[in-house]
């Protein structure tokens, strides 16, 4: 079979493979029988061996036939994914993926294996997008399992489960996106799945310690605590983490411990002075409260700006008077 020319395939960046001209297959040769056997025995012998020789040639000729259509196949499913239809390209390179596994072409099937994750990936947004969860999780799944190292699939199947409320399943979901991630180097998807364990976890913990306004309770510091401590079996705690963690250690009056979250999370900062103003606004009520009031005034002068500016004010003109 003359297979086509390599082409690009821009939706996947594959191409046709090309395989090179059939094997060619030499005849056997069969040994003769004893001279002392009769004539008839001769021919019914020979007859045998003939019947023999012909089914050997039909194995080597079925067997050069299934490998060529694995191979038409996977040009096939090239073409297809290049006219954008997608589901027949799923179809015939999950075709030829099997039929290389059988033929022991480990090249074909990996490659086929691989792209059949890409496709897979590209059908599961399309669903996540018209909200079919079940079904984007259907194609993510296939996706891993045709191609373990490729991150994205894991992440798509963890924001999916996310979006479908089973939040611990998500959560493991993430935590395994990372780890794949990792390994496979690509850091911008750990990353995001490590951003979206920090903003679960951070939405609870905030929530706990702004349900009751400006003043939380020891409970609410309490809940809070509890939520970033689970978070941190995860991922690392970044500058948004810890200011929560001095919000919650201040709700429940260890102020002490508030002050060195509160310079941890500074430490670590890069955003903007208004961004930061929050954090030297919980460093200053904490200083405030055990009595240091110079260090106190020094956060909050770092304080005043944005929402936290007229607050701030307030306790400077509080505090003017105090040495």
């Amino acid at each position: 079979m003359q297979l086509r020319s390599s082409v690009e395939l821009s939706l996947l960046g594959s191409s046709v493979l090309d395989f090179g001209p059939p094997t060619d297959y030499s005849t056997s040769h069969f040994t003769t029988i004893s001279e002392q056997m009769n004539v008839s025995s001769f021919k019914q012998t020979n007859i045998i061996l003939s019947m023999l020789f012909m089914a050997f040639l039909v194995g080597i000729g079925s067997t050069n036939v299934l490998a060529q259509d694995y191979k038409e196949t996977y040009n096939a499913a090239l073409e297809a994914a290049k006219a954008k239809d997608l589901p027949t390209a799923l179809t015939k390179f999950t075709s030829a993926a099997n039929g290389a596994k059988a033929a022991g072409d480990e090249t074909v099937e990996k490659q086929s294996r691989k792209i059949i994750s890409q496709i897979e990936y590209n059908l599961g947004r399309g669903s996540l997008k018209n909200e079919d969860f079940a079904g984007a999780v259907k194609h993510f799944d296939n996706g891993i399992s045709n191609n373990p190292v490729n991150a994205l699939n894991y992440l798509a199947r963890a924001s999916t489960l996310k979006k479908m409320d089973r939040t611990d399943d998500a959560i493991a979901a993430f935590a395994q996106t990372i780890e794949i991630a990792t390994a496979g180097q690509d850091s911008k998807t750990a990353r995001q799945a490590e951003d979206a364990i920090r903003g679960h976890f951070m939405f609870l913990a905030s929530s706990a310690v702004s349900r009751n306004g400006a003043k939380a309770t020891a409970a609410d510091g309490a809940e809070a605590l509890g939520y970033l401590q689970k978070m941190l079996q995860y991922v690392d705690a970044d500058a948004d983490v810890l200011y929560y963690t001095a919000v919650s250690q201040g709700a429940q009056g260890d102020y002490d411990s508030a002050v060195m979250s509160a310079d941890q999370a500074l430490e670590m900062h890069r955003g903007s002075k208004t961004d930061k103003a929050k954090i030297y606004f919980i460093k200053g009520e904490s200083l405030m409260n055990i009595g240091e009031i110079a260090g106190a005034k020094a956060a909050f002068t770092n304080a005043a700006f944005g929402t936290y500016a007229a607050s701030a004010r307030h306790y400077l003109e509080t505090l003017g008077g105090t040495n």
